[in-house]
């Protein structure tokens, strides 16, 4: 990559992250303000993959994921822990014998629905 293309990515990521209101001094240190932002920026990606059918920026995608769920177990530990025991009850139940299977609408509807109850949620 050349110092071009390195100065044109951080002229965009520069523009980006001040439309995101990404902390201007945040050094890796997570914060609610970074979180936030991180999560706004992803939004943008994932709008922009489904829209252009352009998986090029997949991968940061990917990365700013992983960035946002370490921010998230360091800053809201208690709820990243209550998540993580649900998910391996629900895996529990779900390999019973009597479980009620749900077809992937209806899995998805009620997902929504959670991150529509979590977003109105102040961080």
């Amino acid at each position: 990559m050349s110092a071009s293309s390195i100065e044109a990515l951080a002229s965009a990521w520069a523009r980006i992250a001040e439309e995101a209101q990404f902390p201007a001094e945040y050094e890796g240190t997570a914060t609610p303000a970074a979180h936030q932002a991180s999560e706004a920026i992803q939004e943008r990606i994932r709008e922009h993959i489904v829209a252009t059918n352009d998986m090029r920026l997949f991968g940061l995608l990917h990365l700013l994921g992983q960035a946002s769920l370490r921010m998230e177990q360091t800053l809201w530990p208690e709820e990243y822990e209550r998540m993580t025991r649900e998910i391996q009850e629900a895996l529990h139940e779900a390999d019973q014998p009597n479980a009620n299977l749900y077809t992937h609408e209806e899995v998805m509807q009620v997902m929504q629905q959670r991150i529509d109850q979590a977003r109105d949620k102040p961080c």
